[in-house]
């Protein structure tokens, strides 16, 4: 190994490697020593590229920063690990590892690879949200056919890739992401303090949630129960690709047990306003009131809820409609499972007992046999069209908007974004202060009354034509002292 070092004034040593003639250096520097190749074979190239490498690192040291360069890859993976170890320890939400992961790994890892973390900039970040947005449109996305999905109840399935430019939301949400892993980077030493862009709507963008209508709601439970009711005496026929053919009933038992439990289900979110996760993790135990007042008449029943979802908790007191669907989820428990539920089982469960994760699947289906599937804007109807038609309706029946707010855990700004878009017609009396009487049925005077104003309005316009300053006659005297009914 040939080493050659002109100066002693230099903080570093070039030496050369057995069997190659390109230049290497070697420095100490925070207590360490370090090696480093320079790839090139001139000795006065390799001593100018020294000095800025060591030059870099000296202020790389001083900044408190890391001596060597991370790959963004290999800090992303590292982000994972903690990520999933912070849920195991319930430090963050168990959410975090199912679905953090695949969009770290398609979306960031995808663009950044193993550029290091240190050299990202802003200017990247944004060059990444815009690549990020048309992924699924021109990107590496448009080649994707299928992608691979994983229930948080473990079910591995495969959906078709999108083919559409990221919504607002969903960009938003990434960006939580990003900052929170350039923060623990920046935190483990890796980079400097990174300015991430905010993401900002190009126009405005219409929030207001898809509700419901009074009368589309009512439609929707009519619906709703036609499909329960339907005969199941009906037969269809199936036939196999081997050639057997048998049949069997149209609707079976367990479907219309199930469409039993979405009509519960659509009642309790409709009188209560919950969020779809809050009523995902209700049990029976955080249902106050019902248990003990559940076989007295139906005038003396009442519920009440302490709720927790969306990192929110609180208690929410429901209208009387939720009395109906819990004591219909109650019969429906005991039904199949045997027993009467406890505190901890779910309220919304399925014939084993366990929660039922979603009710997309059969939602979805109603309200396409309703014609309900979106509003007159086009927005699709999901589980949360029935917390936004509680609100809408506490509005409408002028309901102060504080206990709104206060009874359904968001704020007064949230529900005037998101949810206050209440039907006209429902307010239309507030609309016309002082024209109340102009929409009633004009009242039918009978012969008398009519003839008597008749013989009034006769006097009056004499009067003003000043033909005559007083009674003339016993007769006209008399027509003045009459007493007149109104």
């Amino acid at each position: 190994m040939l080493q050659r070092t002109e100066s002693t004034n230099l903080p570093f040593s070039l030496f050369q490697r057995d069997g190659t003639r390109n230049w290497s250096m070697r420095y100490s520097l925070g207590g360490k020593q370090i090696k480093k190749s320079l790839g090139v074979a001139e000795y006065d190239i390799a001593v100018q590229r020294a000095n800025e490498i060591f030059h870099e690192q000296k202020y790389r040291h001083k900044q408190g920063l890391s001596l060597t360069q991370h790959a963004f890859s290999e800090v992303a993976e590292e982000f994972i690990e903690k990520v999933c170890a912070e849920s195991e320890r319930g430090e963050r939400s168990h959410y975090h590892p199912t679905f953090w992961p695949p969009i770290i790994r398609r979306f960031l890892v995808g663009y950044f690879a193993d550029k290091a973390i240190d050299l990202i900039t802003t200017a990247d970040i944004e060059r990444y949200l815009e690549w990020r947005k048309t992924y699924w449109t021109v990107g590496p996305g448009s080649k994707i056919e299928k992608i691979r999905c994983e229930r948080e109840d473990g079910r591995v399935f495969s959906r078709p890739a999108p083919r559409k430019v990221a919504a607002l939301t969903t960009m938003k949400g990434e960006m939580v992401i990003v900052r929170e892993l350039f923060e623990q980077a920046r935190r483990w030493g890796y980079c400097k303090p990174l300015t991430l862009p905010t993401i900002r709507a190009k126009k405005a963008v219409d929030n207001h949630r898809p509700g419901f209508k009074p009368e589309e709601y009512e439609r929707l439970l009519a619906k709703s129960a036609e499909r329960i009711n339907e005969h199941h005496a009906v037969y269809k026929t199936i036939k196999a690709k081997d050639g057997r053919v048998w049949t069997q009933k149209a609707v079976s038992e367990n479907v219309r047990t199930d469409r039993i439990r979405l009509h519960a289900y659509i009642e309790l979110m409709a009188n209560s306003g919950l969020r779809p996760t809050e009523a995902k993790n209700l049990s029976w135990a955080n249902v106050r009131h019902f248990k003990e007042t559940m076989e007295l008449p139906l005038y003396q029943r009442d519920a009440r809820f302490e709720v927790h979802g969306k990192n929110k908790h609180g208690s929410a007191v429901p209208l009387y409609g939720v009395v109906s669907a819990l004591r219909t989820l109650w019969d429906l428990f005991v039904h199949e499972v045997g027993r009467e539920p406890n505190g901890e089982d779910p309220v919304l469960a399925d014939a084993n007992g366990k929660p039922v994760l979603s009710f997309k699947r059969g939602l979805n289906a109603l309200l396409k046999a309703a014609d309900l599937e979106t509003d007159f804007r086009g927005k699709r109807r999901t589980a949360y069209s029935f917390r936004h038609f509680y609100i809408s309706e506490m509005l409408a029946k002028n309901v102060s908007i504080h206990h709104v707010a206060r009874n359904t855990r968001t704020s007064i700004a949230m529900i005037d974004k998101h949810y206050a878009q209440v039907n006209t017609e429902q307010i239309k009396d507030y609309l016309r202060p002082g024209q109340e009487d102009f929409s009633k049925e004009p009242v039918l005077l009978d012969a008398a009354a009519f003839k008597e104003i008749t013989r009034l309005e006769k006097r009056i316009e004499k009067l003003k034509q000043g033909r005559t300053s007083g009674p003339k006659n016993r007769n006209d005297a008399a027509w003045h002292r009459l007493d007149r009914k109104p």
